[in-house]
C-alpha cells in the first residue's frame, strides 16, 4: 500500500495542511488554519488528521517560516517550536522531516508549471535538464535557498542571506534617492523584507509614493539585488521570487523598470543570464514536501 504523507506549510499567521501518495499532493485534502486559534502545531496536526486521515499517516514533512536546525526548529513570528523525535512520538512512530519553508519552495520549483508562476523575464533557450536555480522569498523578511536538481534529486542548501551586508552597488543607489537615511539599511533584510519596503516608502513624499516613484526606486534597487545574486548563485534554470513584497512590486507597472536593469549584460561575462519567475501558487510549499525525497527521524 502506497505509504501517506501529511505535507504541511507553517507560516506565522497561517498553517496548511494537505495529504501526499507517491509525492503528489492530492489538491482535495488540502485545509487552512489561522494559528493565533491553536496553542501549538501539533494541536492543529491533530484537529486536521482527525477529519482526513483518522488512520494516521506515514510520513510528515514541515515547511517551517524560521530557522531549522536538524531535527528542531522553531516558528520565527510566533512561540512554536518543532522537535521531529517528539512529533514522531506523538504520531505513533510516522517519520518525521523538518524543513525551512524557502528550502520547500525549491523542492517544488522543478515541478511548477506555467500555471503557477508569473514569468517576468523568459528563458533564452531550452530550460530543461539538471542545473541551478535560485528561490529569493520577500516578505515579513528575507532569505534564499540554492537549488541543485541533479540526477533526478533536487538538494536545497540552508543559507542565512539577509543578515548579509547590502552590496555596494544597492548602497550607493539607495544613498542617491534616499540621501542619509540609507544608514537605516544597512543589511539585506533592513532593505528588502515588509519593514524595509515600508520605512524606504516612508522616505518619499506623498505624492511620490502613490504615483509609483518609489516603486520605480524598490524595483531598480531589487534588480541591482537579484544580478549580485545572478552572479554570486548562476541560477541558470530561474531565479524564482515568492512573498509578498516580490509578488506586489513585480505585479505593478514598475515590473518593467526591473526587467530592463536586470537584462543589463555583465562586463564580466555577456553570456551570464537567467529567466526571473514569481511563485504565484500558494501550495507551492506543500508541493515541495509532498515531492521531496527527504530524510526523516
Amino acid at each position: 500500500m502506497t505509504r501517506l504523507r501529511l505535507a504541511a506549510d507553517v507560516g506565522g499567521t497561517n498553517t496548511r495542511l494537505g495529504l501526499a501518495r507517491n509525492g503528489v499532493l492530492l489538491a482535495d485534502t488540502v485545509q487552512s488554519f489561522r494559528n493565533e486559534a491553536h496553542g501549538s502545531f501539533a494541536e492543529v496536526m491533530d484537529r486536521y488528521l482527525q477529519g482526513t486521515a483518522p488512520g494516521g499517516v506515514a510520513e510528515v514533512a514541515i515547511a517551517i517560516a524560521g530557522p531549522v536546525t536538524g531535527s528542531t526548529a522553531r516558528l520565527t513570528n510566533r512561540d512554536w517550536h518543532f522537535d521531529a523525535a517528539a512529533l514522531s512520538q506523538h504520531l505513533n512512530g510516522a517519520q518525521v522531516h523538518l524543513l525551512n519553508d524557502l528550502a520547500a519552495l525549491g523542492q517544488a520549483c522543478p515541478h511548477l508549471g506555467a500555471d503557477c508562476l508569473d514569468t517576468v523575464i523568459a528563458p533564452a533557450r531550452d530550460a530543461d535538464g539538471d542545473s541551478q536555480r535560485l528561490v529569493v522569498g520577500i516578505g515579513t523578511g528575507f532569505n534564499l535557498s540554492p537549488v541543485l536538481q541533479s540526477g533526478g534529486q533536487v538538494h536545497c542548501l540552508n543559507v542565512e542571506y539577509g543578515h548579509v551586508s547590502l552590496p555596494l552597488d544597492v548602497a550607493e543607489l539607495l544613498r542617491s534617492r534616499i540621501g542619509v537615511a540609507a544608514v537605516e539599511f544597512p543589511t539585506v533584510e533592513h532593505l528588502f523584507s515588509g519593514r524595509g519596503h515600508a520605512a524606504v516608502r516612508a522616505c518619499f513624499p506623498g505624492d511620490d509614493a502613490d504615483t509609483g516613484a518609489f516603486q520605480a526606486v524598490y524595483a531598480e534597487l531589487l534588480a541591482l539585488l537579484a544580478r549580485n545574486l545572478m552572479l554570486a548563485f548562476l541560477p541558470a534554470q530561474g531565479l524564482y521570487f515568492a512573498g509578498a513584497v516580490a509578488r506586489s512590486l513585480l505585479a505593478s507597472p514598475a515590473r518593467q523598470v526591473f526587467a530592463d536593469l536586470f537584462r543589463q549584460p555583465f562586463k564580466l561575462d555577456a553570456r551570464i543570464a537567467a529567466p526571473v519567475h514569481v511563485i504565484l501558487d500558494d501550495a507551492a510549499a506543500l508541493k515541495g514536501c509532498a515531492s521531496s525525497n527527504l530524510s526523516y527521524v
